[in-house]
């Protein structure tokens, strides 16, 4: 009886060492498999990686051989705003005398020469095309006139910001030289500085600056001195929206800029 149970206990425990072994024998290629899932997946994201890198490289390349930045300098002279008024006459008791008045409104707005500094950077797309941001200031001096009944005017400061986006075409260098052609628009800042006033040249008070929409156009020369060298001569001129403020029956002013400077970059 002893040996029965003796031997039955051993026949069990071959069992049990058989299905262990064959749990194992099964859970090792699965555990297999779950090691080497991460590590094609790391293995794809750094190939994804790789080539989103190379696209990045491809793309941003050419961009950066065709940026450029320019500093200048120069002068800007605005054609001066003038209106007349109308002359009506007033009815009389004497045939003999005919007084006449004056309608309010305004009479002369004169803007004086000004130096002028220039900042340009920018991105050539193709070879003979590029486009970029133009920025400029300058401090001109405006003597205004107005046509009332009292004769007011103003002497006033203006401090003059202009920003604008400019595409410019350019043609193939030939010994070193190229034309460029340009075209854009933007806004004036003008903030104003009253230095002397007569009667009522503001009647609402003298505003602390004017805000107006440009648009711009003009061209110039470019000569090569280095591979990433060049000196430039630019003639442009600033259309501009002109603030009732500073002319009440508005319209548009002209404000024409010289700017010579250097270009660095392709």
């Amino acid at each position: 009886m002893g040996e029965t149970i003796a031997a039955q206990r051993r026949q069990s425990q071959c069992t049990n060492s058989r299905r262990v072994r064959y749990s194992k024998s099964e859970s090792g290629p699965a555990m297999r498999l779950k090691r080497e899932n991460p590590g094609k997946g790391h293995v794809r994201m750094r190939l994804c990686a790789v080539c989103g890198l190379i696209l990045l490289f491809v793309g941003v390349v050419p961009a950066t051989r065709g940026q450029y930045l320019a500093i200048g300098g120069g002068g800007v002279f605005s054609k001066d705003l003038s209106s007349e008024s109308q002359i009506l006459p007033l009815a009389s008791p004497q045939p003999t005398q005919v007084p006449i008045i004056r309608t309010p409104g305004p009479e002369r707005s004169n803007f004086t020469a000004s130096g002028l500094l220039a900042v340009d950077a920018g991105i050539g797309f193709f070879p003979l095309f590029s486009a970029g941001l133009h920025y400029s200031y300058a401090r001109p001096e405006l003597s205004l006139t107005r046509g009332d009944f009292f004769g007011s005017s103003a002497l006033v400061n203006l401090s003059a910001h202009t920003l604008t986006f400019d595409a410019r075409l350019r043609t193939p260098p030939v010994f070193g030289l190229r034309l460029f052609g340009l075209l854009g628009g933007g806004f004036s800042r003008f903030t104003l500085d009253v230095k002397r006033q007569v009667e009522v040249p503001f009647p609402g008070g003298a505003p602390d600056d004017a805000l107006s929409p440009v648009f711009t156009f003009g061209g110039g020369i470019e000569k090569s001195v280095s591979p990433l060298v060049r000196l430039k001569f630019e003639v442009r001129d600033y259309v501009t929206g002109v603030s009732e403020t500073l002319f009440r029956p508005g319209g548009a002013g002209h404000r024409v800029a010289v700017i010579g400077g250097i270009v660095l970059g392709r």
